[in-house]
């Protein structure tokens, strides 16, 4: 009887043992959660599991016995045994399957690829070792777990899972796991304290047996070990799918390779004895082999299973994971044997595992920085620098379209030191641009895997590849408002390259977070311009209410100024004249009353300043309201001048002053109206006698200067502050040492005058160095004035 049958006679003897135990606490594939199994049952079975480890001579049936009695007695779907070891190519924490049983319709685990030599990092699965360390069990289900480790235990198709430590020599050797694939159960800590029970039994016989072998090895290893070598060494040529392989010394030559070769390599046993291994090795793989088979040679100790890329005889490239340990006789080194294992898909399924947890990280980290950041060039630059990582490739960058003016520009680059910065790209023409826009459609994916092998390539953009050793390259448009931004490219350029659809999906995944991130720093820059612009405009209505606020305070100043003036003013006669009257009045006893001739030039005189005041105050208005109405007609001022200065020479001897005409008699003539031009002059003359003290030395000049006829009128007085030469001509201004007691509106309609003849009017002074008036008028032109 071979080992397979009488394990399958000892499962069924074992089966038949549970007889004893209640039936209907078998799981039965309804679609009702079962009662929890009795607990009696659980004891029983405990201890019937007990016995088959204790009785059985053989280990592996032993224990395949009593997994199947503790399956039947917990109600579980399946039952393992699972052994932690180092990790055979990194050497961290890692564990292995070695022992199963499955209720019937369960699909089996245990030639799973991904549960063998498993890293406990791959699926975050530390915490699991942490707590069986710690002397507890562990139970769970599976989708309150952390993503990974839901992630790992729905691959199994688990709902619920309860490990318990197995102890070998206060060491944790492994761990017994019971696993409910149908339903989300709960574990007591009464079925939990039983099965750790159970487990620290299994340890201690696992301890024992393992003491027990050592013993009976070296009593019979000179009577069975060239036997049990011989049947070992046939069973692994004639029935292992593994391919055996001896070489005799370093040059790592071929003495003997297992027929079983052929079916993992392709080549024949003959094609590869005689030569170097290197004939099945990838050439990154050569020196790690070298540096563990010399050093296994060297040392004489077995070498840890390590993972090298293989070559297939087709070209394929393969991961094969070797085993070699060192052939000693009589305590000398006489060779290295060893066996190669195809662990391809085993790789590639822990790597598409790796690259979609990585893409996981990769996503939900881009999602992350756009929630939590407004800085776009950061979320750029992390973005390729993360997805050149992630693909292996040399140059990721994205390229914004329309950013200056129509001209492309690289927003983000992240490039391999020994490639240029497509940042360095310019356009070399006009025809440059229209290939670029002709060539490429801005709303597909453009896949290239080797651009030497592209024939409809434009010349200016073949140059492009060849410039920037683009061998490889992958773009895909980013759209931001539905509108093309640019693009997200990766390049190859030490060599061609395959593009996988999961990385061109990856690519078309992330241009979507990238446009949201573009859009939102879109939407933040025109936030923060819109508040400048806000701010600015809040301060400018400011700057204006503030400005408003002081003119019209300056203009209730000069209300309030214009009011008392003209108040004391219109006063100072009506009063004059009303006194002179009621004392006529009180000397007339009722009689009629004589009024002498210089009463009656007194009341006329206030009479008339009233009328000038009220006058003056209406011309002001009016002019501000409906303008001045002049009429020009050439003019001397030579001629002009002379006639005010002599109508003013009653003022003159009043106030002891000169005036000295200095206007040339031959100078050009003006443009001007008469009427509002000589009360310029004596406006301005009047005041310079108001404003002085007697004795005043005035002096009358005009000259053409740029085309325009400019008057002074100079003094020799007191002068004029410098703060009010410049609102001097605006309504109701009067100087500090003025003696008049006017409104101040001369000045102002001098100015009114002044402006609608087309000049200008100014002041030159300082106190104590006199003041010098100025204003323009316009040249008469002879033709236009006929």
């Amino acid at each position: 009887m071979d080992q397979e049958t009488r394990l399958n006679a000892d499962l069924q003897l074992g089966t038949a043992e549970l007889s004893q135990l209640d039936c209907n606490q078998k799981v039965k594939s309804t679609t009702q959660l079962p009662s929890p199994p009795n607990w009696h049952n659980i004891l029983q079975g405990v201890s019937q599991a007990t016995k088959a480890l204790l009785t059985n001579s053989d280990r592996t049936i032993a224990i395949n016995q009593a997994l199947a009695i503790l399956g039947q007695a917990t109600a579980a779907h399946r039952v393992y045994i699972c052994e932690y070891h180092p990790n055979f190519v990194t050497k961290e924490l890692a564990f292995s399957r070695r022992f199963e049983w499955v209720e019937p319709g369960i699909t089996p685990q245990h030639d799973n690829p991904l549960l063998q030599n498993l890293s406990q990092n791959e699926f975050d699965l530390q915490q699991w070792h942490q707590q069986l360390t710690a002397g507890y069990s562990f139970s769970a289900i599976a989708s309150t777990l952390s993503q990974p480790q839901r992630q790992f235990l729905q691959s199994l198709q688990v709902k619920s899972v309860l490990l318990v430590p197995i102890p070998v020599e206060s060491k944790i050797w492994g761990f017994i796991g019971f696993s409910d694939c149908k339903y989300e159960r709960q574990w007591s800590q009464d079925e939990e304290a039983a099965l750790i029970t159970m487990a620290a039994t299994l340890g201690s016989i696992m301890a024992y047996r393992q003491m027990t072998d050592v013993l009976s090895s070296e009593r019979q290893q000179t009577q069975v070990q060239l036997a049990l070598s011989e049947e070992r060494f046939r069973l692994m040529v004639e029935g292992s799918e593994q391919a055996f392989f001896y070489i005799h010394d370093h040059a790592h030559v071929f003495e003997y390779v297992s027929p079983s070769v052929q079916a993992v390599l392709g080549y024949t046993p003959e094609e590869l004895v005689g030569n170097v291994y290197h004939v099945i090795m990838h050439e990154s793989s050569q020196a790690l082999a070298d540096q563990l088979t010399d050093q296994a040679l060297l040392t004489g100790k077995r070498v840890d299973t390590y993972a090298i890329f293989g070559l297939h005889k087709d070209g394929r490239i393969l991961v094969l994971e070797i085993a070699e340990s060192p052939v000693i006789r009589n305590g000398q080194v006489q060779g290295m044997q060893g066996f190669a294992r195809d662990i391809t898909d085993r790789h590639q399924a822990l790597e598409q595992l790796k690259a979609m947890a990585k893409r996981d990280r990769l996503l939900r980290g881009m999602g992350e920085r756009i929630r939590t950041s407004l800085d776009l060039q950061t979320i750029l630059d992390t973005t390729v620098a993360e997805v050149r990582e992630f693909l292996q490739a040399d140059r990721v960058y994205i390229v914004n379209t329309n950013s200056r003016g129509g001209e492309s520009a690289v927003v983000a680059e992240s490039v391999a030191a020994n490639y240029r910065s497509v940042r360095e790209w310019t356009l070399t023409s006009k025809n440059h641009e229209e290939a670029l826009h002709s060539y490429f459609n801005p709303r597909v994916i453009y896949v290239v895997n080797d651009t030497t092998k592209k024939i409809d390539l434009p010349a200016v953009i073949a140059q492009d590849f060849i410039s920037f050793q683009m061998r490889a390259i992958v773009g895909v448009p980013i759209m931001v408002d539905d509108q093309f931004y640019g693009l997200l490219v990766v390049n190859q350029c030490d060599k061609p390259r395959k593009w996988q659809d999961f990385e061109i999906d990856l690519l078309e995944e992330l241009s979507t977070p990238v446009a949201i991130a573009i859009q939102q720093a879109k939407l933040y820059q025109e936030l923060q311009s819109f508040n400048a612009e806000l701010e600015q405009q809040v301060n400018k209505r400011t700057q204006e209410l503030q400005q408003k606020y002081s003119e019209l305070e300056e203009l209730q100043n000069i209300k309030d100024e214009f009011l008392h003036a003209f108040s004391h003013d219109l006063r100072t006669p009506i009063m004059g004249i009303l006194l002179v009257m009621k004392n006529l009045l009180s000397q007339s006893n009722g009689e009629s009353v004589t009024i002498s001739p210089i009463i009656l030039e007194r009341v006329i005189h206030s009479s008339e300043r009233q009328l000038t005041l009220i006058e003056s105050l209406l011309e002001a208005h009016s002019s501000d309201v409906k303008g001045l109405t002049i009429q020009k007609l050439p003019l001397s001022l030579h001629t002009f001048t002379q006639t005010i200065v002599k109508d003013l020479e009653p003022q003159l001897i009043k106030y002891q002053a000169t005036i000295t005409n200095e206007i040339a008699m031959n100078l050009s003539l003006v443009s001007a109206d008469a009427l509002h031009l000589r009360r310029v002059f004596e406006n301005l003359i009047t005041n310079a006698l108001n404003h002085n003290p007697p004795g005043l030395n005035i002096i009358l000049n005009a000259t053409v200067e740029n085309g325009m006829m400019c008057c002074t009128i100079t003094d020799n007085g007191v002068g004029i502050d410098p703060d009010v030469c410049e609102r001097l001509f605006n309504r109701y201004i009067r100087g500090r040492r003025s003696q008049s007691t006017g409104i101040g509106l001369g000045l102002y309609l001098c100015r009114q005058i002044i402006s609608t003849h087309g000049g200008e009017i100014g002041v030159i002074s300082e106190p104590n160095a006199g003041a010098k008036f100025w204003f323009t008028l316009p040249l008469a032109n002879p033709f236009l004035e006929l």
